[in-house]
């Protein structure tokens, strides 16, 4: 699964990367971690508006939700979508048609059973580039206050070999997208075949892993501190590099 994520990047480096414009982001602050269920504002590029960076919040929200309680409690299952079942969920249907996104961030972390110990995992793309995770977005109106609400949930599949052994209980996987699938991604209306056949696990030649300290274990840890993604080798482990 995908829980917790690293989006430490600037304006200019989402700008280069996707060619879209960052006025949004103005007043963003870039951290080292973000956990899912805190629901924070991540940067998003969407189906509807695809040439610019916006900030959904991440636990989506479907559109037909009755109140902020139905809403709340759907929330707490949609911070990730399994790509296998996307078609076959009520919250997800619908923003599979017209809500498919690209959720930018620069790394993410897992967390590897080891000798009843869980010990963590950062992962970025070796060429140290930004990248999207396949996402699905919708945009909920609360019946009580008004607030519009524009959220998102990450697509899930099955891990690759690298990240088997990094989560290595469930063996799932967020779906990270080649450049050359992104604008697919968020292209027009897609066949349910052609879904499949963009959700697919990283090639793990491309992706570079490395054990990290138990700051993240810390509720109160600082996303700000560079600490959080500095390698660390734990007494139980070595390294699968």
């Amino acid at each position: 699964m995908c829980f917790t994520i690293e989006v430490h990047l600037s304006r200019k480096a989402i700008e280069e990367r996707f060619a879209v414009d960052t006025s949004a982001l103005y007043d963003f602050d870039f951290r080292y971690f973000y956990r899912a269920f805190s629901n924070p504002f991540i940067p998003v590029i969407s189906q509807s508006d695809p040439q610019n960076a916006r900030l959904l919040q991440w636990g989506l929200i479907p559109g037909w939700s009755k109140n902020r309680e139905a809403a709340e409690r759907i929330r707490k299952g949609t911070y990730n979508a399994r790509a296998e079942s996307l078609h076959e969920k009520s919250s997800f249907r619908e923003p599979l048609r017209s809500g498919r996104c690209l959720v930018i961030a620069h790394g993410f972390f897992e967390w590897q059973h080891q000798n009843n110990q869980r010990i963590p995992w950062y992962i970025r793309l070796k060429s140290d580039e930004p990248f999207v995770f396949a996402g699905l977005c919708d945009s909920w109106n609360d019946p009580g206050s008004g607030e519009s609400v524009n959220s998102f949930s990450i697509i899930t599949t099955n891990a690759n070999p690298l990240m088997a052994k990094i989560h290595n209980t469930k063996q799932r996987m967020p779906v990270i997208l080649s450049p050359d699938n992104e604008t697919q991604w968020i292209s027009g209306d897609i066949s349910l075949f052609k879904v499949k056949s963009l959700l697919l696990p990283y090639n793990e030649k491309e992706m570079h892993a490395y054990t990290i300290s138990n700051i993240l274990a810390n509720k109160g840890a600082d996303p700000l501190n560079p600490d959080a993604i500095k390698p660390y080798i734990h007494p139980v482990t070595g390294t699968l590099f």
